[in-house]
Formats: structure tokens, C-alpha cells, sequence
């Protein structure tokens, strides 16, 4: 079993032209009734649960298409929606801003000749960073039937282009 990785992604060869792949994947996002939404553009897409499926540790997939030895390959990461990389890096941002806070604090208390208690406050910073590490590993598996619903999405529609189709 691999490790959990904090933005997992996948490669996978497109069997044809890359504008194939796009302009197939973004029919399938137009469909109202598509389990996917987002939008395509050159070289690449980013997909989206749709609004009724999507929750908040629900996923978004980026895709890269690039040329490899000739031939396209598609490049895809899961990352965080929008909202919640925000407050992850909010949240990190307050915990070293606090931190930093800490440090100083204490280190004027040392020179004033105080008891430098502010100290204390820059491992717990460090700890609750790293507990708000830790929960993007628990979001990660909440989000992971997401995850393959989107990566199913995407398999479906490069096993379906034409070239896919020629090549079984």
C-alpha cells in the first residue's frame, strides 16, 4: 500500500491528439446530468464533484496535458477546493504569525529579566500545525471515493476517444 501523499496525482498516456481528450472532456462536463463539472482549456482542465454531490473535503482534479517522446500524456493532481486551501493556508499563516508573536514576546521577557512563560507559545504552535497537517491526511480519506469518481470520469472519457476505441 503507498503512502498518502498531501496532493496525490497520476499520470496516464492519451491514446490520441490531445484536443480529442479536451474537446471529449468538455462535452461530458456540459451535461447537466454529468457526475463532473469544470472547464477545459488549452493543455488542460480542472474538474469538480457536481453542486449536489459536492462536499466540503470534496476534491478538485487538475489536468495537464504535455508531450512526452512524442506521444500526450495526461497529467492529473487532487488538491484541495478552493475554500478549504484557504483556510489551510489561513490557518497556517495565524499559527507562525503566533509563533513568531511567541518568540518575541518571550524574548523580550528574558532580556527584561521575566520568567520567559511566552516561550511555551511557539511549540504549541508547532503542534497545532501539525494537527492541521494531520487533517488534511483525514480529509484526504473522507474525499477518496471522490477522488475516484473524478479519476473514473477522466479514465472513462480517454478510454472512449476515438483513438482509444482504434487501439483495442
Amino acid at each position: 500500500m503507498s503512502q498518502p501523499r498531501m496532493r496525490p496525482e497520476f499520470t496516464r498516456p492519451l491514446p490520441g491528439p490531445a484536443a480529442d481528450f479536451l474537446a471529449a472532456l468538455g462535452a461530458a462536463l456540459r451535461e447537466p446530468a454529468g457526475a463532473a463539472r469544470g472547464q477545459t482549456f488549452a493543455g488542460g482542465a480542472i474538474l469538480r464533484l457536481r453542486d449536489g454531490h459536492e462536499r466540503l473535503w470534496s476534491p478538485a482534479l487538475h489536468l495537464h496535458i504535455e508531450e512526452e517522446a512524442g506521444a500526450p500524456l495526461l497529467r492529473g493532481r487532487f488538491s484541495p477546493s478552493s475554500p478549504v486551501w484557504t483556510a489551510f493556508v489561513a490557518i497556517y499563516l495565524v499559527l507562525a504569525i503566533a509563533a513568531i508573536g511567541a518568540g518575541c514576546y518571550g524574548g523580550a521577557q528574558l532580556i527584561l529579566g521575566e520568567a520567559p512563560w511566552a516561550f511555551w507559545g511557539v511549540p504549541v504552535a508547532v503542534v497545532l500545525a501539525g494537527f492541521v497537517y494531520g487533517a488534511a491526511f483525514i480529509g484526504q480519506g473522507l474525499g477518496a471515493e471522490d477522488m475516484y469518481e473524478l479519476r473514473s470520469v477522466v479514465d472513462r472519457i480517454a478510454d472512449g476517444c476515438p483513438a482509444a476505441t482504434s487501439l483495442r
